[in-house]
């Protein structure tokens, strides 16, 4: 496992939802270590996102949801990864007729369990496969110290610095793979930067580590980053360890539980006011295609205007669809279109927004179509925070189906 690959108390990010009626196309990444994505992910996860929701209230839902998530196996799984690597260590085969002694649970000082937190960090984010020399993990322990005493922060560093310090650590672990006799350099700078990141991965800020734990941390980081494989007096350590993580985690989780649900309050209360405003104009935008003899409604409230039939065959909502299509809201702004993506989405029809759906069944194979969607048949109060669709849009979609693929 590669330095930052797996840190012991690893918060992860959510999911993002999108706009489009189909699902975008994925994005080739070029392959690169484990060890450079990780960190790559967390410098991404970290840089504010450009959202018309207020950016705090979409940071405090996205970490929130994250450390709910995570305290409810940090635990389980640290102790037992622990276990397993301890009980390796201890266990290995010995030509003796008794049974092996248990290591028996032995008392731990608060200081001796915050540096054991440093030192397992360390030692399930493999940095010793690093190579490191004593100078290099020193400058590793140094960004993991600073960034939990708060004197470094992600957020402020050049993104082309952090770049090519992960460029450096992924030479180096390539190196490592490879073999090579000469392992390219990484800079103290570079080293540093890496130990911030393992802050943000490790999730030791949500279990209560901070500024005046950030020293002892560091030591046993430093211990665990030199050791070329596990101490074997950890696992009596672990039911104190145990013992004294328990309590963190319980109240990481309900310190996110009540943040979770303080937030999505928060944003539920802010787009109801949006959607309110977004709803009153989208039923006036549809009244006034009263004047238009060519758009129909259907008792759903959907209304659409069919520019060329097509055949006569039609499709259903179990149907799958061959769609080109434009999406725009009532101002002209367009927020997809398969034709700028160069090729029409397929997608079934009961997997997509209900008036998108139903708009679809009105015409067949080469028909064209333009619907005219209400908020409650479209997104709602609820879209994707961040997109162009706002609480309470209406959305027109100008429609050409181009093949209907019977569902079973």
């Amino acid at each position: 496992m590669l330095l930052a690959a797996s840190a012991l108390f690893f918060v992860a990010c959510g999911e993002q939802s999108a706009d489009s009626v189909a699902p975008s196309e994925d994005v080739a990444i070029p392959a690169t270590s484990d060890a450079v994505n990780a960190a790559v992910e967390a410098v991404v996860a970290a840089e504010p996102a450009a959202v018309e929701v207020p950016a705090e209230v979409v940071a405090e839902v996205t970490e929130a949801a994250a450390v709910v998530e995570a305290a409810e196996e940090v635990v389980v799984e640290a102790v037992e990864e622990v276990k397993e690597v301890a009980a390796a260590v201890v266990t290995e085969p010995i030509k003796v007729e008794a049974p092996a002694v248990p290591v028996a649970p032995v008392e731990v000082s608060e200081s001796e369990l915050i540096e054991l937190v440093g030192y397992l960090t360390a030692q399930s984010g493999g940095v010793a496969t690093l190579k490191l020399d004593e100078a290099g993990i020193a400058a590793l322990a140094d960004g993991l110290q600073q960034g939990l005493a708060g004197e470094l922060d992600i957020q402020a560093l050049p993104q082309d610095a952090m770049q090519a310090a992960f460029a450096q650590a992924q030479a180096r672990a390539e190196a490592v793979q490879a073999g090579t006799e000469e392992l390219p350099a990484i800079t103290p700078d570079a080293l540093q930067k890496i130990g911030l990141v393992m802050v943000m991965q490790s999730g030791l800020a949500q279990l209560g580590f901070g500024a005046d734990d950030a020293a002892l941390i560091a030591k046993g980081f430093t211990q665990g980053a030199l050791a070329t494989e596990m101490d074997p007096s950890i696992e009596a350590k672990m039911p104190a360890f145990q013992a004294f993580i328990q309590p963190r985690a319980e109240a990481a989780q309900a310190k996110a539980q009540a943040a979770q649900a303080e937030a999505m309050a928060k944003m539920e209360a802010e787009n109801a006011v949006v959607a309110e405003a977004n709803i009153a104009a989208g039923k006036a935008f549809i009244e006034g295609l009263s004047v238009d003899a060519a758009v129909q409604s259907s008792e759903s409230g959907l209304h659409y205007k069919v520019l060329e039939a097509g055949s006569d065959a039609k499709p259903s909502l179990t149907d799958k669809v061959l769609v080109h299509y434009k999406g725009t809201l009532i101002d002209g702004t367009q927020f997809d279109s398969s034709y700028d993506r160069g090729q029409p989405a397929e997608f079934p029809l009961n997997g997509v927004v209900p008036g998108f759906g139903e708009g679809l069944t009105k015409v067949g194979a080469g028909g064209k179509i333009i619907l005219y969607i209400p908020s409650d048949l479209g997104y709602g109060n609820t879209p994707r925070p961040g997109g162009a669709i706002k609480p309470g849009d209406t959305l027109i979609f100008e429609c050409e189906l181009i093949e209907i693929n019977p569902g079973s």
